[in-house]
């Protein structure tokens, strides 16, 4: 069965193997990305995000059967907060009409094994209060881009698992997950990774059950069953898809 699937950082890395696999499977793939995307906007901004909402429903008039939110940046301070996370929220927010024209709707955000560590609980709850001036206000640039990304993925958790127990959402059958990636090889990564010392620093941040790096077309695997009909009884899971990170750092009994 075709389905119309959002595909958010189309352009390279997780989110193009999720679009590419998408593809092949018979679906159509609306991709989304600053440039080389169906809908070009920059998620960074307000404007932007606005502006792909609107070419969406313009594009996709008869709905949405799906979004899957790659789209992310790591190394500014500025952007990895605005896209990260109100790139997510306002993006999936935006598009709840289409979703709800579906008879099976999925939507699949991006959190990260990141999310296991100590966030800023102040920086987090300006993020689910949608506070974007007082973040900037509070937080200069100089700032530790780590804890704004650590901060971005915990605030994504906790909107997802609200969300998708909410009367709009989950009460009108919108399915809602994460997948929470470890140490992923992706053209973000592969310059750390090229870097002997960098790379050691990474492993030893994300320690795995087995020496293998992550691959972007196993991350789309997952997306594409999220993003399908096939996983109607998952609702608010976060799946650490991470190679036994999440095991090694939370031990056998998590909760």
């Amino acid at each position: 069965m075709s389905r119309s699937i959002i595909v958010t950082g189309a352009a390279s890395g997780i989110g193009q193997a999720t679009a590419e696999l998408l593809e092949a499977k018979g679906n159509r793939v609306v991709r989304v990305d600053i440039r080389d995307a169906d809908v070009n906007a920059d998620l960074s901004t307000t404007e932007g995000r606005v502006e792909a909402v609107a070419l969406l429903k313009e594009a996709l008039t008869e709905g949405a059967d799906g979004i899957v939110t790659w789209a992310g940046r790591a190394p500014s301070v500025a952007t990895t907060l605005q896209v990260n996370f109100f790139g997510t929220v306002d993006l999936v927010e935006g598009i709840h009409e289409l979703l709800l024209k579906s008879a099976a709707p999925r939507v699949v955000v991006t959190s990260s094994r990141m999310s296991l560590e100590k966030p800023d609980e102040k920086l987090v709850t300006l993020l689910l209060e949608r506070n974007e001036t007082e973040i900037v206000r509070r937080y200069p640039s100089s700032e530790d881009p780590v804890q704004f990304y650590i901060a971005t993925k915990v605030a994504i958790n906790r909107w997802m698992r609200r969300l998708s127990v909410s009367p709009d959402w989950g009460g009108k059958g919108i399915k809602i997950n994460a997948i929470a990636p470890g140490l992923t090889e992706t053209p973000m990564t592969q310059a750390s990774l090229n870097d002997k010392a960098q790379r050691q620093h990474m492993l030893a941040m994300h320690p795995q059950a087995e020496d293998v790096l992550s691959q972007p077309t196993e991350l789309a695997e997952i997306a594409r069953f999220l993003v399908g009909p096939e996983s109607s009884m998952l609702v608010g899971q976060c799946l650490y898809a991470d190679r036994g990170t999440e095991a090694l750092l939370r031990g056998a009994s998590p909760f």
